[in-house]
């Protein structure tokens, strides 16, 4: 045992006063006769020898006092094994501060973010004044990367914010171990991790794989369950938005705790104006889909958003999406004979579909570029350049329907095969005409691609009928069939766009598609899809690449996103139609971002933070010390069952001091004087 005040014990030579007083305590005696001295005698003998035990207890309760009195004003402490290496620091500090927004949550009245904060202010004044500490956070910034004096550790944690980013801990850890080694002369530091553990972001502990050289702490702040919920996806009934139509958002809830939310109410913002809510109620760990009935007045990019209240996670208590009003849909009608007319016929109704008509052999094929729907409308031959460029746009995201032709050469299997249909096969009808054999079967309207286009299907609805000249077996996702389940119109989804194959030519003698009432429902929703798959409704901040699609985009010059009067200008490239470009490293926030071209507004984006953090399941403090078990180099500090890491850290790796236990003692040795004085 070592003394912080060795000096104090000089006062223990007051403890000779108490035993002089005992020893030396003479006081004159006056005898006193009486009668009977047998009887006086045998309780004067008694007595003597019950006060001398009882002097003897006190004398040694005043030694004790003030001997432990002493003891406590030197401050006696226990020296650690790990106290030379901190108090001699030969090394840097290191120190990771998780600040993503899942360090929201609360323990008690505060934050994780302000617990762990404090925490490091107070860690810092335990190291020597000359020592070197090295902060990182989520953000990896350049400037976290050199090693500083505490004083600008303060100062950093003062301008600590949450970020949108979050790291595995793996990442952390290699992060660290490379500046640390850049920057110190021996690999004996002191790493801190302060973090949450949670699960989602953190990573899977038991592949990280530590030195065994620098000393680590490890201090998980999470001592209580935090309750959140989390806007888990939105979606249209209808993704082909008109003015004036009514329409259904639906948005997919998650509860993440194990409490129950009873009438929680969501709004619903369009152009910043509130025009629906609705109500739902979830179950521990359940997910519900709320549904919002609107209408959007006028054309064009319309800024969305689904709001909610919800404590004390409030990050993700707003979602952000972008609706695309009435968009104008580019429609490119490719034929070789005789055009048939049901095609322009079906879309000139409606003035958001732009129809170009063009006989393959007088194409521009710059026209395919700027297409967001193709229709092969009886072309017998797809070969060379147009087979390429027909490949090339569904690559990119476009879509193709194909209806065969009579004429159909042998190599358009060929060109089928190559956007994604290997399968198909021509074949000859065994005789025209509108047979039972030849009808197609009732809809499935549970299929997605029929959503919003029938609310029932009557179970003696007439049905129209057609006569193969393709056939493709059981492949793709069959839109129609007919009765012998063989397909008529069916989807094929892949190499980054769609394609759509219809066995039947739309001549009259082949099939009655085009003059039924199924036809125009089902043209437009080709359309709108073909249009809206481009059209991403959000976007997450953690996503690497965007490919926004333009028309005619521009490759000589920059395009920046605009919120506020903050200005991005990211890496960015021109990949024919569309712009690619790579998220900025830095910390934004949720919400609309203008893509703007010089000073015009090309597009609207929406941009949310990622779900991973919303999801508040947290590894315990067992499967922790699981992970890191049989590591003399770490130490792991349990947050739940002491909330100030700073004593627990002095004493388990400096000293633990005794000064409150002597002077507890000393207040029981006086209180046992006080009652040896009173009660005997």
């Amino acid at each position: 045992m070592n003394f912080v005040y060795p000096e104090f014990l000089w006062a223990l030579l007051a403890l000779t006063i108490p035993i002089a007083i005992h020893l030396f305590n003479f006081r004159r005696v006056k005898k006193v006769y009486f009668s009977n001295v047998k009887l006086l005698r045998e309780v004067k003998t008694e007595t003597n020898s019950f006060r001398k035990l009882k002097h003897l207890l006190i004398l040694f309760s005043r030694l004790a006092f003030l001997a432990l009195l002493v003891f406590a004003f030197a401050q006696p402490f226990l020296p650690s094994k790990n106290q030379k290496s901190i108090q001699n620091l030969s090394g840097l500090v290191g120190i990771y501060l998780d600040n993503s927004y899942s360090m929201q949550s609360e323990t008690g009245n505060e934050q994780y973010l302000d617990v762990a904060t404090r925490s490091i202010n107070e860690l810092i004044k335990v190291f020597p004044k000359n020592a070197q500490f090295q902060l990182i956070t989520n953000k990896f910034e350049n400037t976290e990367q050199y090693p500083v004096a505490a004083n600008k550790i303060e100062d950093r944690l003062t301008e600590t914010q949450f970020s949108s980013e979050y790291r595995s801990l793996d990442a952390i850890y290699k992060r660290q171990i490379s500046l640390l080694n850049r920057y110190s002369d021996t690999q004996k530091n002191q790493v801190f991790w302060f973090t949450d553990f949670q699960k989602s972001t953190t990573g899977e502990l038991n592949k990280i794989t530590l030195d065994t050289l620098n000393q680590y702490y490890i201090i998980p702040i999470n001592s209580e369950k935090t309750p959140n919920l989390m806007v888990d996806s939105v979606w249209l009934a209808n993704p082909f938005i008109k003015s004036l139509e009514s329409n259904q958002i639906n948005v997919r809830l998650k509860n993440f705790s194990t409490e129950t939310y009873a009438d929680l109410m969501l709004k619903l913002f369009i152009d910043e104006q509130q025009v629906s809510t609705s109500t739902i109620s979830l179950a521990p760990r359940e997910s519900v889909v709320a549904n919002f009935n609107f209408t959007v007045q006028g054309a064009g990019l319309k800024p969305c958003k689904i709001s909610f209240e919800d404590f004390p996670v409030t990050f993700d208590n707003e979602y952000y999406f972008v609706i695309n009003a009435s968009p104008k849909i580019n429609i490119l009608h490719l034929h070789e004979q005789a055009q048939n007319k049901y095609v322009e016929n079906v879309y000139s109704n409606e003035s958001v579909f732009e129809v170009n008509s063009f006989n393959i052999n007088n194409l521009d094929y710059n026209r395919i570029e700027n297409a967001e729907l193709i229709i092969l409308d009886e072309v017998a031959r797809a070969e060379g350049k147009l087979s390429q460029q027909l490949q090339d746009f569904v690559k990119r995201g476009g879509s193709l329907l194909v209806f065969p032709s009579t004429q159909t050469q042998t190599s358009f299997a060929g060109f089928l095969a190559s956007v994604g249909v290997g399968t198909a096969r021509f074949i000859k009808p065994d005789s025209l005409g509108s047979g039972k054999s030849n009808e197609l079967a009732l809809l499935n309207i549970s299929n997605p691609f029929f959503n919003g286009m029938f609310e029932k299907v009557p179970s003696n609805m007439n049905m129209p009928y057609g006569n193969a000249l393709l056939s493709w077996g059981n492949v793709g996702e069959h839109l129609l069939q007919f009765k012998n389940q063989r397909p008529f119109l069916s989807r094929f989804i892949g190499k980054g766009g769609k394609v759509y194959l219809c066995a039947s030519p739309l001549q009259t003698r082949y099939s009655n598609f085009a003059k039924h009432a199924l036809f125009v429902p089902i043209m437009y929703q080709i359309a709108a899809q073909s249009k809206l798959q481009n059209e991403r409704l959000a976007y997450t901040f953690q996503e690497n690449n965007l490919r926004i699609k333009l028309e005619n985009p521009s490759s000589n010059q920059v395009y920046k996103l605009v919120k506020d009067k903050l200005e991005i200008i990211p890496d960015q490239r021109i990949i024919g139609d569309e712009l690619v470009f790579e998220m900025p490293s830095q910390t934004l926030e949720a919400g609309y971002y203008q893509l703007m071209l010089d000073k015009k507004k090309v597009g609207l984006l929406a941009f949310n933070y990622g779900k991973a953090e919303s999801e508040m399941d947290f590894y315990s403090q067992a499967e922790i010390s699981k992970a890191f078990a049989g590591q003399k180099n770490v130490q792991i500090f349990n947050f739940e069952e002491s909330k100030s890491f700073i004593q627990n850290f002095k004493e388990r790796n400096i000293q633990i001091n005794l000064w409150k236990y002597m002077l507890f003692f000393a207040l029981v040795f006086l209180l046992i004087e006080i009652a040896l004085i009173r009660l005997l």
